[in-house]
């Protein structure tokens, strides 16, 4: 499994004060007014080579999934891109690098699908309509939770992997 716990130089308080200094930014970000995949991925502008301005505009068309479609969670799809944008390949002949961050895309979507019930907007938000509270602000924003999630899955991939 790709995202099992490896021996690197940040210790596990490190690894933690990262994650919830990241996912702090995104929840505020997302509270700002920015959609979802904006928010969880404009999180990581401190960690990537691309300007916030950049960022927002490239991830402005993925909030709602996949621009108020209800296809893949906006949030998922920004920690995709902040990984890529970290972790990604250039080379499109690198077919070992391409799978291999394939592998990683694919184990990140398997993550949050299996603690959050899917990988699909719309069904992440009936979701929410069964089970509604989880925002840590009045007024909440629904979708809240799925921001942290997947900032956190960015958190840990960052932190454990570089290739």
């Amino acid at each position: 499994m790709l995202l099992e716990r490896r021996e690197d130089s940040l210790d596990k308080t490190e690894r933690k004060q990262i994650m919830t200094k990241h996912q702090d930014k995104a929840i505020d970000l997302f509270y700002e007014g920015y959609n979802c995949s904006q928010a969880t991925f404009l999180a990581f502008a401190d960690l990537l080579d691309c300007g916030p301005n950049e960022m927002a505009r490239i991830s402005s068309s993925f909030g709602g999934g996949m621009g108020k479609m209800g296809e893949v969670c906006g949030a998922l799809t920004g920690a995709f891109m902040a990984v890529g944008a970290r972790l990604g390949y250039d080379d499109p002949k690198n077919k070992e690098l391409k799978e291999k961050h394939y592998e990683l895309i694919q184990e990140i979507a398997k993550r949050f699908k299996a603690e959050k019930g899917s990988i699909l907007c719309r069904d992440l938000l009936e979701i929410n309509e069964a089970t509604p509270g989880r925002a840590t602000r009045s007024p909440g924003k629904a979708c809240e939770h799925y921001v942290s999630y997947s900032t956190e899955l960015v958190g840990e991939v960052l932190s454990k992997h570089s290739y």
